[in-house]
């Protein structure tokens, strides 16, 4: 019963982690996504869509 509680902490605090490190990445594209469309450079800013698109799916998952 112990093991499985610890077991669970450990999954949460970790998954805690991974939203976290994901909702800075998310952040962070959105930034280079703006500073692409500005530059005109519309190809790298649909690759980065596309890629925030992934994310925003990823930390929609988690967070269920």
């Amino acid at each position: 019963m112990e093991l499985a509680i610890k077991l669970k902490l450990i999954e949460s605090r970790r998954k805690r982690e991974h939203k976290k490190v994901l909702e800075a990445a998310i952040a962070d594209l959105h930034n280079n996504i703006v500073t692409h469309v500005i530059e005109e450079n519309f190809e790298m800013a649909k690759i980065k869509s596309q890629l925030f698109l992934k994310y925003n799916r990823r930390l929609k998952y988690l967070s269920i």
